[in-house]
């Protein structure tokens, strides 16, 4: 469980994986973030360079500088607005911005470890999955709750860290074969306060 290189590894590996667990079936849920790049705090990142990466000193300096005194403005049909200086976010479209986002949110893995085996990661896209046998009689309700409680634990520590997830548009999956999906049903999971309909069942052939 780590952070992917890029989105194309990420959804390759997710991908290998799956289809070789040909005995169970997947609960995939992919998350979404609201403005994610733009609420990471400053503070709070710097703080997790030095404990996580235990940067200190000049490099410390050169990420704060980094970091510091970006402005923002607006054009209109040649109108520009004033500049709004920002005190959170990193710039998305820069080689940084998707790294120092990825250490920003390291804490999603410790979280996910203690209650899921897989989740992948590629910048603000998330997606953690658990398999289960379709043949076991809780299996299915056991996967649903694990995945339930680490949702929870998610969006405790994104309220924490200024993140925030938006309910509505994460979406699941559940993929297998049609004869493991004839012998399930899942019609949906809670995420926050809201009962997430899945997008549907993908089969696959044995």
């Amino acid at each position: 469980m780590a952070p992917a290189r890029s989105l194309l590894t990420m959804t390759l590996n997710i991908s290998s994986k799956v289809v070789t667990c040909l005995q169970h079936v997947t609960l995939l849920v992919l998350f979404d973030l609201s403005a994610a790049f733009d609420t990471v705090d400053h503070s709070i990142l710097l703080q997790r360079l030095q404990t996580k990466l235990g940067i200190s000193g000049t490099v410390l300096n050169w990420f704060c500088s980094y970091l510091s005194g970006r402005s923002q403005r607006v054009s209109i049909d040649g109108s520009i607005s004033n500049k709004h200086y920002l005190d959170c976010g990193v710039p998305q479209g820069s080689c940084l911005g998707p790294v120092l986002f990825t250490i920003y949110t390291s804490k999603l893995f410790d979280i996910i470890a203690k209650h899921l085996a897989r989740a992948h990661s590629f910048a603000d896209d998330t997606q953690l999955y658990v398999s289960f046998s379709p043949k076991e009689e809780d299996g299915q309700s056991s996967a649903i709750f694990a995945t339930e409680r680490c949702i929870i634990d998610i969006k405790k520590w994104m309220a924490e860290d200024k993140l925030l997830m938006n309910d509505t548009k994460t979406e699941f999956l559940v993929i297998g074969t049609r004869q493991q999906l004839s012998m399930i049903n899942i019609n949906s999971i809670k995420i926050g306060d809201a009962d997430i309909s899945g997008r549907g069942s993908i089969a696959h052939c044995p």
